[in-house]
């Protein structure tokens, strides 16, 4: 009897915990988001949220008073799990160099402003231990105000304040140009010894024999190509006939209504400000294709791990142009390279559905 009743009990227990992980393993199995599971948090790149969780104690002078022991506790769960949600968000990859650390470790504004982002977090789960303890999981976009920061520190704003610099740069010649005038008033004195020096210089214009000696020597054969060489020529002649494929095709007629990048076996990672660019290294798709409001809403890009799901997939709506990635690229593999055919129609065929424009583009990655 001892026996079947310790049997009984080990498969109570058993079917507990199933049950207790059953969620988390349909979600891991059916789901096709794409979670990067960080120690302090996660982030789903498909939904565009980061979560974190935290638990908090009851102090102990609050034994007396259940109520304000786990209330205490639930305060101090939500500030443990806001300052893992921080630790996440310095995690986040931003573009191909940076993370949203790299910005807080160079800018106090930074700091103050994505702590602020996570303060405004959102609760959505709160469990109550027996012991009584607290654990809270909170909640934050990936998109939004963050995004926006990063835009910001990124993007067109401190591009636009380059060409200012460019004057500052040309100001000095034009003060060296007043110190030239400066000798030019002190020859009024001696006007006449300059000019028996000049005229001696002038008469003697033996420069033409000069001319004539470098057209008589002969010019040295240049050097026959080397292989190497060949080769690059070769496979640029390769691409330049690609090129003149897409040219054959009617783009008015494609009509594609997104974008669709397959970028499996890659090795990419996913970012805030990610680019497309073709083998020239000319950017195709970046967050300058979008209007701030546009990205901010809805991000630069949409992230899937499945080419099926993507094309049904509401960014990219019914139509979408599916093509394969080459490589990965950038210092944190986060830009996606295609070839120069795939991209003249990409940047063709939007100038009449515009798809760009709206940021249907998805990549696909594993």
């Amino acid at each position: 009897m001892t026996t079947l009743k310790f049997y009984m009990k080990s498969f109570s227990l058993f079917v507990m915990v199933l049950l207790s992980l059953s969620p988390c393993l349909l979600f891991a199995a059916n789901g096709n988001d794409l979670i990067e599971r960080l120690p302090s948090g996660t982030i789903n790149w498909s939904i565009g949220l980061i979560t974190a969780t935290g638990s908090g104690a009851p102090p102990p002078s609050s034994v007396d008073n259940p109520a304000q022991a786990r209330l205490m506790a639930k305060r101090a769960a939500i500030l443990d799990a806001r300052r893992n949600l921080l630790e996440t968000v310095k995690g986040v990859t931003v573009d191909a160099q940076t993370t949203v650390q790299n910005f807080m470790t160079t800018s106090d504004v930074v700091v103050t402003k994505v702590s602020g982002v996570v303060k405004l977090s959102r609760v959505i789960n709160t469990r109550y231990m027996s012991d009584g303890a607290v654990e809270v999981t909170v909640e934050m976009d990936l998109r939004g105000d963050l995004l926006k920061l990063m835009l910001e520190e990124t993007g067109d704003q401190k591009k636009a304040l380059t060409p200012a610099v460019i004057p500052r740069k040309d100001a000095p010649p034009a003060i060296k140009s007043q110190s030239v005038e400066i000798p030019q008033a002190k020859p009024p004195t001696p006007p006449v010894h300059p000019k028996p020096l000049l005229e001696p210089k002038i008469q003697e214009p033996p420069k033409p024999p000069s001319l004539e000696t470098p057209q008589t020597k002969p010019v040295p054969p240049p050097p026959p190509p080397e292989p190497a060489l060949e080769a690059k020529v070769k496979e640029s002649k390769k691409e330049d006939r690609k090129e003149e494929v897409s040219e054959d095709i009617d783009l008015t007629k494609l009509n594609y209504s997104g974008l669709v990048i397959d970028a499996r076996k890659l090795q990419i990672r996913p970012a805030l400000i990610p680019k497309i660019i073709d083998q020239k290294g000319e950017v195709v798709y970046s967050a300058v294709n979008l209007l701030q409001k546009d990205a901010v809403k809805m991000g630069v890009v949409g992230y899937a791990k499945d080419v099926d799901a993507a094309k049904k997939n509401q960014r990219v709506t019914e139509n979408p142009f599916v093509i394969k990635g080459i490589q990965a690229t950038g210092q944190k593999r986060t830009d996606v390279v295609i070839n120069n055919r795939d991209a003249n129609i990409v940047q063709g065929s939007d100038k009449y559905t515009s798809y760009l424009k709206n940021g249907r583009v998805l990549i696909v990655y594993d």
